[in-house]
């Protein structure tokens, strides 16, 4: 067949595609590094929300811990946290909007908590400013909720929008062998995911080795439970799918449309998952990829950690902002 580009004019478009991504990829760092919340002295209203739902998810997780939680944790979070409310309010944002009732409600439940158990939390005092610990206002939001696992048994008869409002991240798994063709099935409805130019480049890599996933999950930072997921799946997407520097984050709206598509398959399917985050250091993808035999071309956009639902199983509430609050119309 007659190839119609020659060599040196493929080469010298390699090398300008090369520059403009060099520049676009410039103008991407520099927008991120101006506009991130990476002190608590960022105090846009988006910078410190941002901050103090971060914090208010971390105790979240702390109280759902159903078989450990470790009485007195969290002084990072709480000090961390009180200081975004201390920003928030001193910037004179609204005190009625959505995170500040967060932030205030998961301190109330934090209390109670210990409270109940009848632990004294002595740090408190120190990290948690007076006034946001005197309010009067109840506690009316954030916290745990428990997930059933009977609620989950008719969840293929469901409609999508009682699937969707019903799914919960659950990382506490039963530990007891699961149907993997249901994980295939997952999988298999989301082929129907769409892609940039429908070009698919997504991979999930699977395995069913808990050791080799406790290995991979230790690389990662974020799951800290004993009990391993029954499938450990690592959604990629290769890099040698996009023609161009414009294309250079479709890796990650293309790997993020795929992998919701597997979580609400899963959830069709009645298994419990997880997203875990792949924002990993450069040594520890390193390892990951070498475990996994990732090739150097796919970024890696998340994993998803699957098992059977225990019995009964507490998560974070995870309170979403109304839509109202987000959509902007012109």
């Amino acid at each position: 067949m007659k190839m119609n580009s020659s060599r040196p004019r493929q080469f010298g478009k390699k090398q300008l595609q090369r520059v403009r991504l060099r520049y676009l990829a410039h103008k991407d760092i520099s927008r991120f590094s101006r506009t991130a919340s990476f002190s608590v002295f960022d105090d846009g209203y988006e910078q410190v929300v941002s901050r103090i739902m971060y914090n208010v998810h971390a105790l979240e997780k702390g109280l759902a811990r159903n078989s450990d939680v470790r009485l007195g944790f969290g002084r990072k979070a709480l000090s961390n946290l009180n200081d975004a409310l201390v920003v928030y309010r001193s910037r004179g944002y609204d005190t009625a909007a959505f995170a500040y009732v967060e932030g205030l409600s998961i301190i109330r439940r934090y209390e109670e908590y210990h409270r109940k158990q009848e632990f004294d939390v002595p740090f408190l005092s120190e990290v948690i400013d007076d006034e946001l610990r005197r309010t009067d206002r109840p506690a009316e939001a954030a916290g745990t909720k428990t997930v059933r696992r009977s609620d989950k048994e008719n969840n293929c008869d469901k409609t999508f929008y009682d699937l969707a409002q019903g799914r919960s991240s659950v990382r506490e798994f039963s530990g007891r062998p699961i149907d993997t063709e249901k994980v295939m099935n997952a999988l298999r409805n989301a082929e129907k995911t769409p892609s940039v130019c429908n070009r698919q480049g997504w991979r999930a890599y699977w395995t069913e080795d808990k050791q080799l996933a406790a290995q991979v999950l230790a690389h990662q930072r974020g799951f800290g439970y004993a009990e391993m997921p029954e499938v450990l799946l690592a959604i990629t997407v290769s890099n040698n799918t996009f023609l161009s520097p414009v294309e250079r984050n479709e890796a990650f709206v293309d790997g993020g449309l795929f992998a919701m598509s597997v979580l609400y398959g899963l959830e069709h399917e009645g298994l419990a998952a997880v997203p875990l985050n792949a924002m990993m250091y450069y040594r520890d993808q390193l390892a990951v990829r070498r475990l996994l035999d990732i090739d150097d071309s796919e970024m890696i956009i998340m994993f998803i950690a699957v098992g059977e639902f225990p019995p009964e199983s507490v998560v974070p509430i995870s309170d979403r902002k109304p839509a109202e609050t987000f959509v902007r119309r012109r």
